[in-house]
């Protein structure tokens, strides 16, 4: 641990981060400035207190800090590269952003998968222990839901609409820019000695964020029509698609399992129960077809399902279901799929998301600048 006086940077620093969106709660063993420490250098961090989480240019930074351009723009694409700043192009200008938590500091080491392997085993320990003294409560000790649970579009009933901002992948094709990472919740239950056996290469990221990640070496570049593939792979995998709970333009579809993923263990472990929203969806069965085998009970994260096996038809606990669709691909019958949901969750624009995350922890827009 280091000294006293070098810790008040990063406490400063922990206080910065604590104003995003998702922000950075402090806990009691102090973890979490272990974690700034292992990611940011003193004078890193030094210069982070005066950066916004939107974009900015380093003239702007340079008029904040009294410091030169030169110097700034060194240090700026030195973190661009530590993966603890974004950076990208807009109108032919170089902008930077600060990353919160969440998307950001909290998975980019994990991204790149095997070949950042030092920097995780640093890490997971640490991001393990903060989990579970705050960060599950920072995910899911409020009004509105970080993430949604994204409906797999295969597993939704012929009947049903689908809406444009439920419908996988007409906002993957949105996009003009696709990558693939490694997921860091399932990496640091491995590393910690838990962990589960889904595969780990499934971490969907688009636009300029998925361009960052493919420039720095934390994702690789795929097409639209492989992350679709990839979508339906997971599904059959028995992981839960969310991304953030706006309508879009969506940055993230995560792949999550209910083993490793800090959502769920937020649902799960921290008994927030609405820590991932539902979707407009909820799995229906058929009765006439259903043959008690009690496949899908094993299958749903949120344990939704109840069988008697061999003897009763599965039963669905609409509250608890997330509308997922990971019950639907298994069934030997085919007895089960997604149907429209009477109570369809309110999903806002982005704007109105942003500002709802803030509302939940009393801070405003003027805390993002």
């Amino acid at each position: 641990m280091h000294h006293s006086h070098h810790l008040e940077i990063y406490e400063k620093l922990r206080e910065k981060l604590d104003k995003a969106p998702v922000g950075m709660p402090k806990t009691l063993s102090g973890v979490e400035k272990e974690i700034l420490s292992v990611l940011f250098s003193e004078e890193e961090a030094k210069i982070a207190l005066s950066m916004p989480f939107i974009p900015f240019t380093a003239e702007q930074l340079a008029e904040k800090t009294g410091k030169s351009v030169e110097y700034l723009e060194k240090l700026l694409n030195e973190m661009a590269k530590k993966g603890t700043v974004w950076k990208g192009e807009r109108d032919g200008r170089v902008y930077y952003r600060l990353f919160p938590t969440v998307v950001g500091l909290s998975e980019m080491q994990f991204l790149p998968g095997p070949r950042n392997e030092a920097m995780q085993r640093k890490l997971a320990p640490l991001f393990w222990k903060y989990h579970k003294e705050g960060f599950l409560h920072e995910l899911g000790d409020r009004k509105h839901a970080i993430m949604r649970a994204l409906p797999e579009r295969d597993t939704i009933s012929d009947k049903a609409e689908i809406l444009p901002y439920e419908d996988a992948v007409k906002l993957v094709k949105s996009r003009d820019y696709h990558a693939v990472g490694y997921c860091a919740c399932r990496i640091i239950s491995k590393l910690n000695g838990e962990g589960c056996r889904h595969s780990l290469e499934n971490c969907l990221h688009f636009g300029s964020l998925a361009k960052y990640m493919v420039e720095h070496g934390y994702a690789r570049r795929i097409t639209a029509e492989e992350a679709i593939e990839i979508l339906k792979k997971a599904n059959r995998e028995g992981l839960v698609h969310t991304t953030e709970r706006s309508q879009g333009p969506i940055s993230t579809i995560c792949n999550c399992c209910s083993d490793c993923c800090a959502f769920f263990k937020a649902i799960h472990e921290a008994k927030y129960p609405n820590t991932i929203a539902h979707s407009s969806y909820v799995a229906s069965v058929d009765v006439a077809k259903c043959i008690a085998c009690g496949i899908c009970t094993l299958r749903c994260p949120m344990k939704a399902i109840r069988v008697k096996i061999n003897r009763e038809p599965a039963n669905v606990l609409a509250e608890k279901c997330l509308g997922c669709g990971v019950c639907v691909p298994t069934c030997p019958v085919e007895a089960i799929e997604l149907v429209d949901r009477e109570d369809k969750p309110e999903i806002p624009d982005h704007r109105t998301y942003i500002q709802q995350l803030l509302e939940d922890r009393g801070k405003d827009f003027t805390a993002l600048l």
